[in-house]
């Protein structure tokens, strides 16, 4: 019972400690929240309104109406109508355009030909923005379809075969971008509140010089460090909650596994984060290092963690690596959980490689920090 009493009082002493810095108290609440909810509607929008040039060369009746076509899609606006290759090149050049589409001449001509070519247009897409290049050609081609559809009849009872492809599309039936991003946000926002306030611990107690005084208190080791840990796990876990019923709430994101065990992965996974984080609090010495250590794990986690380019994508270094980020494991697991209802025996990698960062973490900060003392 001293021991647990021990470890109370030092967690206890460390909320005292965060209650008292009014700045790290917005940092907790209003930083995630809004960071989320930015994240958020920037997602939800997707692709709109995209700046487009278009060189119609043919001049008809047929390809001004594919013109207005195209122009009354949500993804494209067409806001210039260059007289010249050169020009078009010009505006694409500036970035004043972000696409470009040609016209041919002929185009009205062999779209109502069954011999001649088959009409044709071209595009021209800024690829220095991936996310426009890879999802402006199929609005096009889209277009084009309905605008054939509605002007190639069929006689009746006429048919021209080929495949049918009937897809459905599991867990996100709307592709809804939302559905990716928001929670693996929430992860990553709960990723950095954890690890900033276990990176500042120890070095919080350097600098104000009361750590000697810790020491000489009767406090064991394991215990001081148990209850420095306690403060920042309950903190973020209560972080990962209140995001979780935003995303939840706020977004409708549908809840498909057990939250019971959600929480479990996301305590889990809060325990190994703070674990790394106590390690940079013991080999730094001010705040100011640990919070820069910090910005440079969080940029490494987010390249491992499959947030922005998926792992099995990356070179066999990096899959390495991977398998011992934080993040990664994090991310996925309550992805699994969220959209897909998965169960414990479907994460249990996952689970089981969060608890032996979390345990490896412990075991070398408390060496670390026996050595520091010895």
């Amino acid at each position: 019972m001293s021991m647990i009493r021990q470890i109370v009082n030092i967690a206890w002493k460390e909320l005292i400690q965060i209650r008292r810095d009014t700045f790290l108290i917005l940092f907790l609440v209003l930083a995630p929240t809004m960071q989320l909810v930015l994240i958020s509607r920037n997602t939800s929008r997707g692709l709109s309104d995209i700046p487009t040039a278009v060189l119609d060369l043919d001049q008809t009746a047929m390809s001004r109406e594919f013109v207005r076509e195209l122009d009354t899609t949500r993804e494209i606006t067409v806001r210039y109508y260059p007289p010249s290759h050169d020009d078009l090149h010009h505006l694409l050049d500036s970035g004043d355009a972000q696409v470009g589409i040609v016209v041919p001449r002929g185009f009205s001509r062999e779209f109502n030909s069954p011999v001649d070519a088959p009409a044709r247009v071209q595009a021209l897409v800024d690829g220095t923005n991936v996310l426009i290049g890879s999802m402006i050609e199929p609005v096009i081609v889209g277009v084009m379809g309905l605008f054939v559809q509605r002007h190639v009849q069929m006689p009746p009872g006429v048919d021209i075969g080929g495949v049918e492809v009937d897809a459905s599309a599991l867990f996100n039936p709307t592709f809804n971008i939302q559905w990716f991003v928001i929670p693996s946000t929430v992860a990553f926002i709960v990723y950095q509140v954890a690890l900033v306030l276990a990176a500042t611990g120890f070095v919080r107690e350097k600098e104000i010089g009361t750590l000697e005084q810790l020491l000489i208190t009767p406090i064991r080791r394991l215990e001081l460090i148990i209850g420095k840990a306690l403060a920042p796990i309950g903190l973020s876990i209560l972080n990962f909650m209140l995001l979780l019923a935003v995303q939840t709430w706020g977004y409708d994101i549908p809840m498909r596994g057990s939250p019971a065990l959600l929480i479990l992965v996301a305590a889990l996974a809060i325990i190994a984060i703070v674990g790394v984080g106590t390690l940079i609090s013991l080999f730094t010495q001010n705040q100011q290092q640990a919070v820069l250590l910090v910005f440079l794990l969080a940029i490494l986690e987010v390249t491992l963690s499959g947030y922005m380019l998926p792992v099995e994508n990356m070179p066999l270094v990096m899959r390495g690596l991977a398998q011992i980020s934080t993040l990664q494991h994090f991310m996925t697991a309550t992805r699994a959980i969220i959209l897909r209802g998965a169960t414990l025996s479907m994460i249990l990698p996952h689970v089981l490689a969060l608890a032996g960062i979390a345990l490896g973490a412990g075991l070398i900060a408390w060496r670390a920090f026996s050595r520091q003392i010895a």
